[in-house]
């Protein structure tokens, strides 16, 4: 139950119910979920563990707001990660690896077509999980999945734009269709080309609440 709630606010996280900065009430969060304070307390200390949110000395957890810096420098760290992870990676994958994977990109698919954004965002972590199993360096996929965790904030900025949703989609399916070969570079500049440089949306967004000189 507690793993399950963590999930609830790490996705409403996500999509703005706790916005960036945004201040997790215990009592309000208490009621919601029904969980005594310890329990709360606990789930809470798991957020901050995920990098999600930040106690703050007398003034509570809010969520956690990156600089657009930050968050550029999260996806370099992430290209990072990941085109390492791809380039250790036996090639070609397990068929039943390639299927999990389609399926799950297919799942991925409908649920934008219904404009489920929950679904896609709980699709696409399932997608890339599945993925990255098949790199035989578990610590660097633990790592990959600390870092994707900590660019969550930006993620449903982009989820409201069709066209992104149908890119990722082509993506996924370029990384399957890699996984299936036997190249290496391939498979690696599939992964590469899924990260972006940047969130141009949340420096925008950024840039509008605290001014220009906060962005950095």
């Amino acid at each position: 139950m507690t793993d399950e709630i963590i999930s609830r606010i790490e996705e409403d996280i996500v999509f703005g119910v706790y916005p960036p900065g945004g201040k997790l009430v215990e009592d309000q969060l208490g009621e919601r979920f029904g969980l005594s304070r310890y329990n709360l307390r606990s789930a809470l200390s798991i957020l901050q563990e995920k990098g999600l949110v930040e106690k703050i000395p007398n003034r509570g957890v809010r969520v956690i707001e990156p600089t657009p810096k930050e968050i550029d420098e999260l996806y370099e760290i992430r290209l990072l990660l990941e085109s390492h992870a791809a380039s250790q990676t036996p090639l070609p994958a397990h068929p039943s690896l390639i299927e999990s994977l389609e399926i799950k990109n297919q799942e991925h698919k409908e649920a934008a077509a219904k404009g489920d954004l929950r679904a896609v965002f709980r699709h696409n972590l399932a997608f890339h999980s599945i993925q990255f199993s098949a790199c035989p360096n578990e610590k660097l996929r633990d790592a990959i999945e600390q870092y994707a965790r900590k660019v969550h904030i930006v993620r449903a900025v982009k989820y409201f734009d069709a066209s992104h949703l149908e890119r990722v989609i082509q993506q996924h399916a370029a990384i399957v269709s890699s996984l299936r070969g036997s190249d290496t570079w391939t498979y690696v500049q599939a992964v590469r080309e899924h990260i972006p440089a940047s969130s141009q949306a949340y420096r925008t967004a950024y840039e509008l609440k605290y001014g220009v000189s906060g962005a950095s």
